[in-house]
């Protein structure tokens, strides 16, 4: 009975330590390798090259973990910052009322660094430039529900 009932207690720490050490090796080892590594077909190409004929503003976009930002195609855009990890700016070009549209953002799993990603709108612009289109990424985390991060990279139009 009492080898049961250690055991019972032993499994779910066992089990939680096994996650924590794969987690923190995942996260170690992380580096500029995408999801989909095979894939040659989305390269970068800085500002322009995205083909959206009615979309005001369309690009796909990626904060890197070193700190710059990977816009691989786009239209509409004049710029793109990361002043903090997990949040990306994105200056429209020509100009466009930010307090009026309404963006579609979505994550890109093949040029993400890693899974479970999240990314969110940020209406109220917080921490980018007057005028800019905030966008937040997170890694979605067991331990704190979600964090920021760079490496997730994602879609962004406008219609």
């Amino acid at each position: 009975m009492n080898k049961q009932l250690i055991a019972l207690g032993i499994t779910p720490v066992l089990v939680g330590t096994l996650w924590a050490f794969n987690f923190a090796s995942a996260q170690e080892s992380r580096t500029q390798k995408t999801n989909d590594p095979e894939n040659t077909d989305v390269t970068p190409r800085a500002i322009g090259g995205a083909d959206a004929p009615s979309a005001r503003l369309a690009a796909l976009i990626r904060g890197n973990i070193d700190g710059s930002v990977t816009v691989f195609r786009s239209k509409g855009i004049a710029g793109v910052t990361k002043p903090q990890v997990g949040l990306v700016c994105i200056q429209p070009s020509p100009a466009l009322d930010v307090t009026k549209i309404v963006p579609v953002v979505s994550i890109d799993f093949s040029t993400s660094f890693v899974g479970n990603n999240l990314v969110e709108y940020r209406s109220a612009g917080v921490g980018c430039p007057s005028g800019n289109i905030a966008v937040r990424t997170f890694v979605l985390d067991p331990n704190v529900n979600k964090r920021p991060d760079d490496g997730v990279a994602f879609t962004i139009v406008v219609p």
